[in-house]
């Protein structure tokens, strides 16, 4: 059974702003969390979510950002084998989105 973690990183820059960051961004993203071992796909935006799966480990991760005016909102489904890193894949989650947001 996967579990769900969600995390809510607050930004100033609206929406329009925060999807241009995370589009100019997402290149980078992809490069360093591939040096970490963890391939990244990232979809196509749906309104203002974006989908994104993970592969690490043998295991994928199916996940949405989600823009709004004052947040970043990640919920990522992670597998039950996985779910022993849940604490820092939020982490993790919340350092790139401020890194990105930056």
């Amino acid at each position: 059974m996967a579990k769900r973690i969600v995390v809510h990183v607050p930004h100033r820059l609206g929406i329009e702003e925060a999807r241009q960051r995370l589009n100019g961004r997402a290149d980078w993203a992809q490069q360093k969390l591939r040096r970490e071992g963890v391939r990244l796909v990232i979809a196509d935006w749906k309104g203002n979510d974006r989908p994104f799966t993970a592969h690490a480990l043998g295991q994928h991760v199916d996940g949405l950002v989600a823009v709004t005016e004052r947040s970043l909102r990640f919920e990522i489904g992670v597998p039950w084998m996985l779910s022993v890193f849940s604490p820092k894949i939020e982490a993790a989650a919340k350092h790139y989105a401020a890194r990105l947001m930056a």
